[in-house]
């Protein structure tokens, strides 16, 4: 797979876990509204990460 396809299927897990009722959050309670992925080669970023999108949270 691509960054880009492993983008899009975390996204769409985190969609379809947030579809059951889980959310994401910082681990302080505070709300995420995206993430990034990225190509690490050599302890070293390689180009530019992919964001992913977090839905909303509900509270």
């Amino acid at each position: 797979m691509t960054l880009e396809e492993h983008a899009r299927a975390i996204e769409a897990a985190i969609q379809a876990a947030a579809d059951d009722g889980f959310e994401l959050d910082d681990g302080s309670g505070g709300e995420l509204y995206c993430v990034e992925l990225n190509v690490v080669q050599n302890g070293q970023f390689v180009g530019d990460p992919l964001e992913i999108c977090i839905p909303p949270v509900t509270y």
